[in-house]
This record gives structure tokens, sequence and C-alpha cells, in this order.
């Protein structure tokens, strides 16, 4: 009987040193592992997993994929936010400046929303480098954006933080394409 016991404890002692040097599980990953690693790589680690795990199909994602639902998701904020900036154009009455801020981000949400659609298209071509130019023109067409915001009143209102998560949500879409290229 003693030696069971000793037995037993010996297998508990090993196991649980087994676990002390074990990775953490991260129940945050959606039971996809690479999307956890993926966004260990970003900047915004909390929006991307959080981004990607709200679509579905990230579940089982492999990285291409999960490279081509970051973009979609940041190009489906942009549409959102595009909308946002044209109601609000349309139905408030705003400081000309402000007004003229709201104008020139839409024109920025325009150009943005198309070089997504020309990354999603490079991205599903495997041509990569045309992939990272298109994401890096939809984040430099949110910090013209955000520069402009700065610089004019209208900061009470809900268009800079809007920018901001669209610019994050950019940079986390780069992020898993450079990831992609470098695996």
């Amino acid at each position: 009987m003693r030696l069971v016991i000793n037995n037993v404890v010996l297998f508990v002692g090993i196991f649980c040193l087994y676990l002390s040097f074990s990775p953490p599980i991260n129940a945050a990953d959606g039971n996809n592992p690479l999307l956890a690693h993926a966004c260990e790589k970003v900047k915004a680690k909390d929006l991307c997993i959080s981004s990607l795990m709200a679509e579905h199909a990230s579940k089982s994602a492999d990285l291409a994929t999960l490279a081509l639902i970051s973009i979609k998701v940041a190009s489906n904020n942009g549409t959102n936010t595009s909308f946002y900036i044209k109601k609000t154009l349309d139905t408030q009455k705003l400081e000309p400046a402000v007004e003229q801020n709201f104008q020139d981000c839409e024109d920025n949400y325009i150009s943005a929303t198309q070089q997504l659609d020309g990354a999603v298209s490079s991205l599903v071509s495997k041509n990569y480098k045309d992939t990272k130019m298109f994401l890096e023109s939809a984040i430099d067409d949110a910090i013209t954006c955000d520069n402009g915001l700065r610089k004019m009143p209208g900061n009470q209102l809900e268009l800079p933080h809007r920018n901001n998560m669209f610019r994050q949500l950019c940079i986390n879409a780069l992020d898993v394409v450079l990831f992609l290229t470098s695996s």
C-alpha cells in the first residue's frame, strides 16, 4: 500500500511540475491557437482577439484566412464610419470648420475602403507586397483624418474615437499580414 501511495505522490508531483512549466492555456483564443499566436504579434492585442473571435470563420481559420478576416473587419468598420460621417453631415448643423473636417474625413474613408478592397484582392492572389502597400495606404488615410480632427474643433463628436478604432484595426490587419509573410 505504501508503494502505491508513493507512486501517486510521485505522479502528482511530476504532473504539478509539468503544469508549472507548460504554457498557459488561453481560453480567449476561441479554440484556435493560431488566432492567439497571430494576435500576440500585433500592437492592439485585445482588439485583435476580440475582433477576430467575433467572426465565426476565425475559429478554424489558417493564418492566411485570419489575415483576410482581419482586413474584412477593418473594412466593415471603415464602411460603418463612412456611413456615420455621411449621416452626421446630412443631419447635424456643424460649424464650418467641423463640417470641413468631416468632409475631408469622408474623402479619406472613401479612399481607405478602396485601399482595403485592394488589400483583399492582393491577399487572395498572394501578392503580399501589394497587400502591405494597400494596408499602409488605408492607415495613412486614417492618420490624415486624425490630423485634421486634431487641428480643428469637433473632437467632442464620435468621429475621433471611431477613426482611432479604424486605424488600430488596419494596423492589426497589417501586422497579421506581416506575420503571415514571415511564417
